[in-house]
């Protein structure tokens, strides 16, 4: 675990020290927590890649690595949950602008006559972008409200006809003015490779007074054919509603009939515990 937030004196030092990696002053449209400033174009190129509070709390490193990037396509959905006792009974795609109008106010759930109600609203995006010449994946889930329960939830990504090298991860969850993170590689116990994709199984932080989750995969792609014209990247995120282990978790392969169109769970016990959250989909000319 490694907190995210510079304060104090370090958050002056960085601010003023090593404006380098930043903007000029002068041309400053906006200002995250870690005192990292971008232009209003760069500000307009990461809400195409994050949610609004993930850039409020995005890593110098993240921002070096997106800063330049060209995004050759990308998806976004928003969805809203409506659970009972951790079973889903209404799930819609809503609008960028109903998400938006949600206030983060940390966990969003009732309790009346032992049941548990909970309302539950994520964002998940998934990009290809071109970074120096190299096609990298970066997809991206922010829970506007965190889920009442957190157990090992599946983010992953199908390909075809491209073919991948390297898998990162990160959980960053917040407290307050404060973010903390968690990072996954190929060495995570959580994480599962096929030839066609990979994905990790996230436990996710379950302390009280966490008011907000924002999780990311990424990978680095390469066309396998030149035979298609098209090249695809299926990603999907699955929320755990009970509790289960990380093996049953890891219970899975990557296939067009699984959730969001991506995992296959063997169990069908184990499937059914996730909530089905529909996946996102991005292409590019194969060339």
């Amino acid at each position: 675990m490694k907190k995210v937030l510079l304060r104090g004196v370090l958050l002056t030092f960085f601010v003023f020290g090593v404006l380098s990696i930043n903007v000029n002053a002068k041309e400053a449209y906006y200002v995250n927590k870690n005192g990292i400033e971008m232009s209003e174009l760069q500000y307009s190129k990461f809400l195409e890649l994050f949610s609004k509070r993930k850039i409020e709390f995005l890593s110098l490193e993240e921002f070096n690595m997106y800063k330049d990037a060209n995004i050759l396509s990308g998806e976004t959905v928003y969805q809203k949950v409506t659970y009972e006792n951790g079973k889903v009974v209404e799930e819609e795609i809503i609008s960028e602008e109903e998400y938006e109008a949600v206030k983060d106010t940390g966990i969003n759930s009732y309790a009346s006559d032992n049941d548990v109600h909970e309302t539950s609203y994520k964002r998940l995006s998934g990009n290809i972008v071109d970074i120096s010449g190299k096609f990298h994946l970066m997809s991206a889930l922010s829970w506007k409200k965190v889920p009442y329960c957190r157990s090992y939830d599946v983010f992953a990504f199908r390909l075809n006809h491209f073919s991948y090298d390297g898998f990162i991860g990160n959980q960053v969850y917040i407290k307050g003015n404060d973010a903390y993170s968690i990072d996954y590689n190929t060495s995570s116990a959580g994480y599962k490779g096929f030839s066609n994709g990979a994905g990790v199984s996230m436990n996710l932080k379950d302390d009280s007074d966490i008011t907000g989750f924002e999780l990311t995969i990424g990978s680095i792609l390469r066309f396998n054919t030149s035979n298609y014209s098209q090249a695809h990247v299926y990603m999907t995120y699955q929320h755990a509603q009970n509790d289960l282990s990380r093996a049953q978790s890891m219970g899975y392969s990557l296939d067009v009939n699984g959730l969001g169109n991506v995992l296959l769970f063997s169990n069908a016990t184990v499937r059914s515990t996730y909530d089905g959250m529909q996946g996102v989909h991005v292409s590019s000319p194969i060339y």
